[in-house]
């Protein structure tokens, strides 16, 4: 997908909830509070599928920094914005959806 597209996505992202990258709808993650919870939110929406090109091309761009991990497109309501979110394996994370009411 052209970088032009994404980001045409990325400012539509607050209306749709839809990963710029795959189209998929992203999913209301709750944040685990601990003393390393830096989010002032309550949730995130976050995209979980194994098969979007973020994330799948996270896994080589982290390996070339040495890194054995990758990301899922995260978007922050509160801020309006799009940021890496990492993970260590598929299914890291997924705990903590909440599922549509």
């Amino acid at each position: 997908m052209d970088k032009e597209k994404v980001e045409l996505r990325k400012q539509e992202i607050k209306d749709t909830l839809l990963c710029p990258y795959c189209g998929e709808k992203l999913k209301r993650w709750v944040i685990p509070q601990n003393v390393f919870t830096a989010w002032p939110n309550e949730y995130l929406y976050v995209c979980f599928n194994d098969n979007c090109q973020y994330f799948i091309g996270g896994w080589d761009a982290m390996a070339e920094l040495g890194r054995k991990c990758s990301y899922r497109l995260m978007y922050d309501p509160l801020t309006n914005s799009c940021s890496p979110l990492p993970v260590t394996n598929t299914n890291v994370l997924k705990d903590d959806i909440m599922e549509d009411e």
